[in-house]
């Protein structure tokens, strides 16, 4: 069952949070325990999967400029809060960046022993092959793209030890070399910036109980002259930031952004401010100024009672920063900034924090120094079916087997934005970010079996790419957000773009799969056929300034993600089971549209281990009996696999 709501008068004030509305607790919407940044598991044993072989580099579809699949991922969590820049254009040339690993059958707790940085590149021609390898000969994860002052590119990450590794490409030829960064504070999840032969690193400190300038979690800075030989500052607690306005920190919660002698720090996560530190000297020395103020200072979800804001001993609902900001300096050392807001409230000790499916992308421009609301989750333009409301599945919260929801670990329905300016006169601004879109959920349909995605729940929300439009250097907004990804019944999440674009067309990479949320985050099932996409698209910024005036341009998904045929029911030919439920035995009838080489008949558990198989040959039309007496009731996934396609099916054991 979907939650309907209505478009009628819901507002986010971006005011005055202290004069918020008081809520009853019994009519939460979406509940969250406090936030944990993932990384990486416990070793657990493997399942035997048969992997379909992808073209990974071939263009597919796309109704909104070119999209190509230039790698894959089975790691699939790309950020804990915030992306990195993962993504550099020069000219005609792209690079990008992702954390990668190739794990067998992974799960939430697998070791993905071999991940570490995905890379592809465009030459202007031609895309480089799909990696089945990361760049370093070490575990490492979460690198953040950039040039250092040669005009080499660079993807600083962290390793299996917690230190910093820097990959550098000279020449065509990668190296990696451990970083001199102060090992003791052991920060990870940098997010790099540089200017000339400046380098700035912002991390969080692996344990999340370290505490910097009295903060938990806190954030440690480094700045180098050289391009990272020598230090500065070797991992300091960041200045002008403590634990009144941040009781807590959290993984990637950060931005920073440098231009010339300037450099920009952007920190904060749900329940604490959102601090901006600006420099004009290389970081010697920094000004502070608040984007956003949450009322309660020091306030520890673990242990605060409630959020009551004027002490009359009832929650009070308040809206907060979701942890996923992004920042860009433009090249006159102006700051930009987006951040979704959401609604949150907490009604005692050692609970979680309820949350609202509301959801604003909110924009901050230093010239003006105010806040601008760029897209709201219930404007009516979000109502792709046409009836007036907004469908929320009814599985949007939770991150377990018994709650499968699908929410990342920054909650908002619109999240996890990448600011980007455009050179010209006057300067554009673009917002790319991932929002959920109306109706589009799991759903029960025998004609289109991966709807369900892989994990066989119903009612997990799909997102899609959007991008938000300023043509006038954020003073204006179009209408309209474009959303240029397009696909129904397909999961598009952590675009990242570049920081300064100067040419014609916007270039940007995001993670696509076919199941909402991660493994990481929602213990989802991986599925080893529609397995995680890296993709760049680009698209003309006419194109987009031109949709962006459209009132259609929020919508219009087409339901065949990337050109896939072989997810879509009759498109390989007439596949069956009956009877469904099943108790002794089940038949799969296959009838082809023309004769198959090979058929590998699979007979999965939810978890997506093989319990049956058989294969056959020369087939254009077969039944084949499997023996069900020994299976336990509950669900099951039958597969067929053949040289044309792969067709899913979901049996039921009584």
């Amino acid at each position: 069952m979907k939650k309907l709501l209505s478009f009628c008068i819901i507002s986010i004030t971006l005011l005055d949070v202290q004069a918020q509305q008081k809520v009853n607790p019994t009519i939460k919407i979406g509940y969250s325990s406090p936030k944990v940044a993932k990384d990486a598991g416990s070793t657990q044993g493997l399942t035997d999967q048969t992997k379909k072989v992808r073209k990974v580099t071939e263009v597919f579809p796309s109704t909104l400029g070119a999209k190509e699949k230039v790698g894959f991922t089975e790691y699939d969590l790309q950020t804990n809060g915030s992306m990195q820049r993962r993504i550099l254009t020069n000219g005609n040339n792209v690079s990008v960046t992702w954390t990668f690993s190739s794990e067998a059958a992974p799960t939430a707790t697998s070791t993905y022993a071999d991940r570490g940085t995905g890379y592809a590149h465009y030459n202007g021609t031609t895309w480089s092959a799909a990696p089945n390898a990361r760049l370093e000969s070490l575990r490492t994860g979460f690198s953040s793209l950039t040039l250092d002052g040669a005009g080499n590119e660079i993807a600083i990450c962290h390793d299996g030890n917690n230190a910093l590794q820097m990959n550098k490409k000279t020449g065509g030829t990668w190296t990696t070399t451990p970083m001199t960064t102060n090992a003791t504070n052991q920060g990870i999840w940098p997010h790099t910036a540089a200017s000339g032969n400046w380098l700035y690193i912002l991390t969080s400190p692996l344990d999340s109980n370290i505490h910097s300038n009295g903060i938990r979690n806190g954030y440690f800075f480094s700045r180098s002259n050289d391009n990272g030989a020598t230090w500065l500052d070797n991992m300091i607690p960041l200045p002008m930031v403590d634990s009144v306005g941040h009781y807590r920190g959290g993984g990637n919660s950060y931005a920073v952004s440098a231009q010339g002698n300037k450099v920009a720090i952007l920190v904060g996560d749900i329940g604490t401010d959102l601090t901006l530190l600006s420099s004009v000297d290389n970081g010697a020395t920094w000004t502070k100024k608040i984007i956003w103020d949450w009322p309660l200072n020091n306030f520890d979800f673990a242990a605060a009672a409630m959020t009551d804001v004027n002490a009359d001993n009832i929650p009070d609902t308040l809206e907060s920063n979701d942890g996923s900001q992004s920042m860009v300096m433009d090249a006159n050392g102006d700051i930009h900034i987006a951040f979704p807001v959401v609604r949150i409230y907490k009604t005692g000790a050692n609970t979680g924090y309820n949350y609202f499916y509301t959801t604003a992308l909110a924009y901050y421009n230093s010239i003006f120094d105010s806040l601008k609301v760029v897209d709201n989750i219930f404007n009516i333009y979000h109502d792709c079916d046409g009836d007036n409301q907004f469908g929320i599945g009814n599985l949007y919260g939770g991150s377990d087997v018994t709650s499968p929801g699908a929410v990342y670990n920054s909650i908002g329905t619109i999240t996890m934005p990448s600011i980007s300016i455009v050179s010209g006169t006057p300067q554009k601004v673009l917002i790319a970010y991932t929002a959920i879109m109306d109706n589009d959920t799991t759903v029960d349909d025998p004609s289109h079996i991966t709807w369900y995605g892989a994990s066989q729940f119903e009612g997990q929300n799909y997102r899609d790419i959007f991008v938000a439009v300023s043509p006038d250097n954020g003073t204006n907004w179009n209408p309209y957000p474009v959303n240029v990804s397009k696909t129904a019944h397909f999961e598009e999440a952590f675009v990242s773009t570049p920081e300064i674009i100067s040419g014609a067309d916007l270039n940007m990479v995001y993670q696509g799969d076919i199941e909402p949320g991660t493994i990481m985050q929602n213990n989802d099932t991986y599925d080893d056929v529609l397995k995680n996409l890296i993709i760049v698209q680009k698209i003309a910024i006419s194109q987009l300034l031109t949709l962006s005036l459209d009132s259609t341009s929020p919508c219009g998904q087409s339901e065949l993600p990337l050109g896939t045929k072989d997810i879509v029911n009759n498109e390989i030919g007439i596949i069956g089971l009956y009877p469904n439920p099943a108790n002794n035995y089940v038949n799969v009838s296959m009838q082809f549209l023309s004769p198959v080489e090979q058929v590998d008949i699979q007979l999965l558990n939810i978890a997506g281990n093989k319990l049956w198989s058989q294969t056959l040959n020369g087939v254009k039309e077969s039944t084949t009996l499997i023996d069900t007496k020994s299976l336990a009731a509950g669900f099951y996934i039958v597969k067929i696999i053949t040289d044309k396609g792969t067709t899913v099916r979901r049996l039921i054991k009584e």
